[in-house]
């Protein structure tokens, strides 16, 4: 029977925090291995027990509220549930495309948390506005967050790109963000760098414990407004429209110049990163769009967080069906 007394020390919660890392908290705070915590709770777990049997016993270990360590830990939400007040928008954590990743380090220890805080966060979570710290793509630990404040263009490409998900649907905009990357980097290893940007742009940025951020690091925070721009025109429709209509990818190519995203871009061989990306988009929704089958269409476009509720006959906003014709060409 596990104690109804809390544990000598207990720890704060942190919004979206993974269960493993409270788990290490609450275990460090109380100079326990974290490897014995549960057997002390008198708590067994393996790869199959559901995260809410640990529910009751580990609040009461903490001394919080289950409803506040519910709301905490994403592990916690049931994502059928979506009618628990607070869990609408939360990262899905039971997805194998679940991202983990350390807590903007100035906001945990504004919470009072000096110890290494590991959060569900979503595709779009790059930069912390308030402290102006890159959080996002790259970073592994706490200590290698970088100041950005002398990459203005990079801390808009974070607003940017939340006005991004607002306009396109989150499911979109998540479908083609790590595509653009994958595609935008593939075309800088085809380009030289005769201003030496990549060396300027690391000497006037250092992470948490002073030194110099690492060469693919810094190509991931000077382009990113890039990366975003790239990923918004993806995610719209407008291109698809105008493909069907003239049966080429001619506008999608000029507007890669037009937004800045790549200038002088022109792809010269159908293994161009861009070409095989359309061409893959094609083939995956015309195979979608054929079963009909919602099981189908979110194991291809996972959602990223916990929908609204939807009324029996109503439609969900960000389904797509493919627009092209079947022998449609690039």
């Amino acid at each position: 029977m596990p104690p109804r007394q809390p544990l000598p020390r207990t720890v704060p919660l942190f919004h979206n925090e993974t269960l493993e890392s409270f788990l290490h908290r609450l275990a460090a705070a109380n100079h326990l291995p974290a490897d014995q915590l549960l057997p002390l709770l008198k708590i067994r777990r393996t790869k199959k027990t559901p995260a809410d049997t640990l529910l009751e016993p580990l609040a009461a270990a903490a001394g919080v509220p289950q409803r506040a360590l519910e709301l905490a830990l994403p592990e916690f939400l049931d994502t059928d549930a979506t009618d628990k007040p607070g869990a609408i928008g939360r990262p899905r954590s039971a997805l194998h495309t679940a991202i983990q990743r350390p807590a903007c380090r100035r906001c945990a220890h504004a919470t009072g948390i000096t110890m290494i805080v590991t959060c569900w966060t979503t595709h779009d979570r790059n930069v912390c506005l308030r402290h102006r710290l890159w959080i996002g793509d790259g970073i592994a630990n706490a200590d290698e967050q970088v100041d950005i404040s002398r990459l203005p263009d990079t801390l808009r490409a974070q607003r940017h790109h939340r006005n991004l998900v607002a306009r396109h649907g989150r499911r979109w905009v998540r479908n083609a963000y790590p595509d653009a990357r994958k595609m935008y980097f593939a075309w800088l290893q085809q380009s030289a760098d005769p201003f030496d940007l990549l060396d300027t742009a690391r000497r006037i940025l250092s992470d948490g414990t002073g030194k110099l951020p690492s060469p693919h690091l810094t190509l991931t925070m000077v382009f990113h407004p890039q990366v975003v721009r790239l990923a918004g025109l993806l995610a719209g429709r407008e291109w698809e429209r105008r493909a069907v209509a003239t049966g080429h990818v001619a506008w999608l190519v000029e507007q890669i110049t037009a937004r800045n995203i790549l200038l002088g871009y022109v792809p010269k061989e159908r293994t161009d990163p861009l070409i095989q990306w359309v061409e893959q988009h094609f083939s995956t929704h015309k195979f979608v769009a054929f079963h009909r089958s919602p099981r189908i269409y979110d194991a291809f476009f996972p959602r990223e967080t916990i929908p609204p509720p939807r009324q029996p006959d109503e439609a969900d906003a960000e389904t797509r069906w493919s627009p092209f014709h079947p022998y449609y060409r690039c």
